[in-house]
């Protein structure tokens, strides 16, 4: 029988700073009843990653795509990435950029969705037009590059792989452009939020009122408000700034 979901943490950097490394600890304390599976390229030093826990299994894949966030993107569009985790049903795909407020994982899992992940966050950079009839007609290149930017930082998605899978195989020529556009940030969130549902809606999505109680990012979350599962777009360079990690001891 088929595990209902499994948590992989991508490991770019072995070298994990205090805010990543308070963010995994966070992440082994709040999901500790799911399996959690390091993936980072051959030969990288877990030590300090597996201070936290030793037992954590790693899937290796090759060098090149944990150089930078872009080429991890490409990873997150192949099938054999989807095909590597063929023993769960969901993945959770949690960079150490995103916070996990509560244990609702299960709950998440069984709304029928086939993927979730927070809009794209521009604050104070200039957005992009996004409607229905832009969404059809295809944004120009750097409507595209503009998209991508509001992705910085948002590391956390929840997939059914079954359905991921499927979406590669009928855009094969869509996915290889879009692995293959190295001016394009954060291509993995750009093709999942146009491209996938572009003609035919293959992936069953949230409304942006549900999704909101799945991920925000988290400076656009507003104090007093109801928590989601989960906030993203966290780094050590704006930690402090965030109201919901103000309360806490030691936000670095």
């Amino acid at each position: 029988m088929k595990e209902l979901v499994s948590v992989v943490v991508p490991i770019l950097n072995p070298a994990i700073n205090p805010t990543e490394e308070k963010i995994l600890h966070n992440t082994l304390e709040k999901l500790e009843k799911y399996p959690l599976i390091f993936i980072t390229y051959e030969g990288a030093d877990l030590s300090i990653v597996k201070e936290h826990n030793e037992e954590i299994d790693v899937i290796y894949f090759p060098k090149t795509y944990f150089e930078s966030r872009n080429k991890l993107a490409s990873l997150f569009l192949l099938e054999d990435f989807y095909d590597r985790f063929n023993w769960c049903d969901f993945l959770l795909i949690h960079e150490l950029n995103s916070w996990i407020v509560r244990d609702e994982l299960y709950y998440w899992c069984k709304q029928g969705y086939d993927y979730i992940k927070a809009g794209p966050y521009f604050g104070s950079q200039q957005s992009v037009p996004d409607n229905v009839v832009k969404r059809l007609s295809g944004l120009n290149a750097e409507e595209k590059i503009l998209f991508g930017k509001g992705y910085a930082d948002n590391g956390l998605y929840l997939c059914r792989i079954e359905r991921m899978t499927k979406v590669l195989k009928s855009k094969r020529k869509e996915a290889y452009q879009y692995r293959h556009d190295e001016t394009l940030a954060n291509a993995d969130s750009v093709f999942w939020e146009l491209e996938a549902n572009r003609f035919w809606p293959h992936l069953r999505k949230p409304t942006d009122v549900v999704r909101n109680h799945f991920v925000q990012n988290a400076f656009n979350h507003k104090d007093g408000n109801a928590l989601p599962f989960a906030l993203t777009g966290i780094s050590r360079s704006n930690i402090q700034e965030l109201p919901y990690f103000q309360t806490m001891p030691e936000a670095d």
